[in-house]
């Protein structure tokens, strides 16, 4: 839950007296008969609902998730048989999945001795697009928090932003040679993928690093392009599902577009922080970053 308010209607439905009362209901049902966690929940009732909207955001992931990776597991396969090989193509995949399932619904129910519980009703209308994804992308690729070791959290160091918004540590911004430039570099996420290489990932990096050493780095810039395939999709998909094509002939509908893609491109730049000039995204792309 550190990252809150990034927008939708799923993030402020969980401090809403509906919320807290489906909640109560769970929680008195989930420690019936155990008097000693019911008089606990009686005392320090906030620290419960807090534990109880953590799991919300675990069940939102989860359905998150549950889209995704049927999605990356078909674009494997599919440039497995040859059918995907090239960027545009890839990118035109993810678009139309992530279009078609952009209105499934995002709720969080729990059993509990065999009866449902509706802390959050599919009736309340939160949607996959808007709820999940959005957020997964703002939280994760833009935000996130930087590591223990990395910046000091000393308020006085001034080195982690005051407010939340501000926060540019994700992969988007990272540079994956770890020297603290821009971004954290997912160097624990780049360990565990290292693991699980298919082969011809093994070969096209043995012929193109600089030895076995370079593996790990070359592996994060290929994480890295990966994510900016996936956060153009999602913002592709969301102008998809709210404004026009991209070949109306309407001059207002282009424009609108156009506006769309101004406001988005500046939020992922952030001009005013001149983190488009901190993130080196010209050499990130370049296919000479190697």
């Amino acid at each position: 839950l550190w990252h809150r308010g990034m927008g939708g209607q799923f993030d402020p439905y969980l401090d809403s007296a509906e919320y807290k009362a489906n909640a109560d209901k769970a929680i008195k049902a989930y420690f019936q008969g155990n008097p000693v966690m019911l008089g606990l929940y009686k005392l320090f009732p906030d620290m419960f609902l807090e534990q109880c909207r953590q799991m919300s955001y675990y069940a939102n992931l989860g359905l998150f998730w549950e889209v995704m990776a049927p999605v990356f597991f078909e674009m494997s396969d599919r440039y497995d048989e040859g059918t995907i090989s090239s960027v545009p193509e890839a990118m035109n995949f993810l678009v139309n999945g992530i279009f078609a399932i952009a209105g499934r619904p995002i709720y969080h129910h729990v059993y509990i001795r065999g009866k449902c519980y509706e802390i959050i009703p599919k009736s309340k209308g939160f949607m996959w697009l808007y709820e999940a994804a959005l957020p997964y992308v703002e939280a994760v690729f833009y935000r996130t928090a930087p590591f223990r070791g990395t910046k000091s959290y000393n308020a006085q160091a001034r080195q982690v932003p005051e407010d939340q918004k501000d926060f540019h540590f994700g992969i988007l911004y990272a540079d994956v040679f770890p020297v603290g430039t821009a971004g954290i570099p997912p160097t624990l996420l780049m360990q565990d993928m290292l693991h699980f290489l298919p082969p011809y990932l093994v070969d096209y990096y043995s012929q193109h690093c600089r030895g076995e050493e370079d593996m790990l780095i070359q592996l994060g810039v290929s994480f890295q392009r990966s994510m900016y395939c996936v956060t153009s999709a999602v913002i592709q998909a969301l102008r998809t599902a709210l404004l026009y094509p991209l070949d109306d002939p309407n001059p207002k509908h282009l424009q609108a577009n156009r506006e769309f893609f101004e406001m988005q491109l500046n939020r992922f730049t952030r001009p005013e922080y001149n983190i488009r000039d901190a993130a080196r995204l010209g050499s990130i792309q370049s296919q000479d970053y190697r």
